[in-house]
């Protein structure tokens, strides 16, 4: 009985001091925030054959943002992250596998279209300078903001959605597609303390090797942030 009541003893005093240990643990702190942006994209002097519609056209920004305070109004955020980019086709072409499994610009010819998009990857680099007018110690208050942005591809796909004879189908293809393997542009943004409204100009072209002829196009993406996670 003594030997079970020592024993009993011994395991409250470990898991006892296995929880103090765990206490005396704490997490680094990191400087800096994570940052989303959410919003839609635009292709900029598109060729009319290449349709596309807004809402579809989605673009989600996920972002480790550092903190350099350069002065009491001015901060550099140096930040890295992952971009996912879709465009949203209006009409029914995009890029279609054939019999002989080559990837080409084609229409979808049957069925019932539900949903016609490219989706892009990008690892993304966004470099801002922000103002802020009535000075900050650690980015409170207004701010409005400027810098670049640079990004490498490294993943696409089109997603096809069609319902045909009650069946609802879908295609997957992934490929390069001609895209440009790099892209650069410029940055803006103003909004309070965690929440921005941004706009991305890219100055480099959407597409290496557009899918149809003079059909290079550039692309603008507005939408508003989140920072702070």
């Amino acid at each position: 009985m003594k030997k079970g009541f020592g024993l009993i003893i011994l395991c409250i005093n470990y898991f006892f001091g296995f929880g103090q240990e765990e206490k005396r643990l704490q997490q680094p702190d990191i400087p800096g925030d994570i940052m989303l942006d959410l919003g839609f994209n635009s292709l900029m002097n598109n060729n009319e054959l290449i349709n596309t519609k807004i809402f579809p056209s989605r673009s989600f920004g996920i972002y480790y943002m550092a903190k350099r305070l350069l002065s009491d109004q001015f901060l550099f955020n140096p930040a890295i992250g992952l971009t996912f980019e879709k465009i949203g086709f209006a009409d029914r072409a995009n890029y279609q596998l054939n019999d002989l499994k080559i990837i080409s610009w084609d229409t979808v010819g049957v069925g019932v279209l539900k949903r016609n998009r490219l989706a892009i990857t990008y690892l993304e680099a966004p470099l801002e300078f922000r103002f802020y007018p009535k000075k900050t110690l650690n980015g409170e208050g207004f701010f409005v903001s400027f810098g670049g942005i640079l990004g490498l591809k490294i993943g696409a796909k089109t997603k096809i959605k069609y319902k045909l004879g009650g069946v609802n189908l879908k295609e997957i293809n992934a490929a390069n597609f001609g895209l440009s393997d790099f892209r650069y542009g410029i940055v803006a943004r103003v909004g309070f303390e965690k929440v921005n409204a941004f706009m991305k100009y890219y100055l480099s072209d959407v597409w290496r090797k557009a899918p149809i002829a003079q059909g290079t196009s550039s692309q603008f993406t507005f939408g508003i942030n989140l920072t702070g996670f």
